[in-house]
């Protein structure tokens, strides 16, 4: 059933909650208002009416607010209901809003839903700038050692979020979502790739870049299984992957 899919880590994991949808700024990624799905709003979608802009061209304080308020009714919703139930209606309905100006912010559900995806996935990237910045001069044993608080960090991260684990279903079951989905995840590839270059000029970088984004992927399944399943726990997932990393990322990859 959609509503009683349990996926809390468990009490072994401290969770430090984070306020509600205070928008993550964006950084190099296009503006949320920007962003344009490809293939995700119906012929029978109303088009969206601009919400409030500064003169700079970007949103208001009042028209942020909205947004927010938007996001995190449809969050909370996606974790009630799933992927396939929530409607735009229900969002307006749950955020105290009329249809229009949900219309006002988002062209369908889907671009909301790529919104919630964009925002969860730019947190969980603040986890991998501070495992990379903090360990990414002191070599490449260190770096690997401390992937597993980096992963049980991630863990953490995502799991202050309403929604999360439907969020990320929804990156991966919904077509015109998968972009928002493979592009984080190979800037994300790009980044570890970088600073381990640094560390083993004489990778191949073929190699290491298959490597990587094969991790990456990785990392990812590991959050979703440890927020899904009460059975398992975040820590073993944490220490075998990382396990992985140490024993398979190096192995034959410097060149003569």
């Amino acid at each position: 059933m959609d509503g009683d899919v349990a996926f809390w880590p468990r009490p072994a994991v401290e969770f430090r909650p984070v306020p509600p949808y205070v928008l993550m700024p964006a950084g190099g990624m296009a503006d949320p208002a920007d962003r344009k799905i490809k293939g995700s709003m119906s012929a029978s979608s109303p088009s969206p009416v601009p919400a409030a802009e500064t003169e700079s061209g970007a949103l208001s304080p009042r028209a942020l607010a909205m947004r927010q308020r938007l996001m995190q009714a449809g969050a909370e919703l996606l974790g009630e209901v799933g992927i396939e139930r929530i409607s735009t209606n229900l969002v307006a309905a749950r955020a105290g809003v009329t249809p229009p100006v949900f219309y006002r912010h988002f062209k369908d559900k889907y671009d909301l839903l790529a919104a919630l995806g964009e925002d969860l996935m730019l947190r969980q990237n603040t986890v991998l700038a501070a495992w990379l910045e903090g360990h990414g001069d002191k070599g490449f044993d260190d770096l690997i050692r401390a992937h597993y608080q980096f992963l049980l960090s991630s863990i953490e991260v995502t799991a202050t979020q309403p929604g999360a684990v439907w969020i990320m279903r929804a990156l991966r079951a919904v077509p015109s979502l998968s972009s928002v989905r493979t592009q984080s995840h190979e800037l994300v590839t790009d980044r570890i790739m970088e600073v381990i270059l640094s560390l083993l000029p004489n990778a191949n970088h073929a190699e290491l870049r298959l490597r990587t984004r094969i991790a990456v992927e990785a990392g990812y399944s590991i959050i979703e299984l440890a927020l899904e399943d009460p059975d398992q726990s975040p820590e073993a997932l944490c220490h075998g992957l990382t396990a992985m990393w140490q024993g398979g990322l190096r192995n034959g990859l410097e060149q003569a």
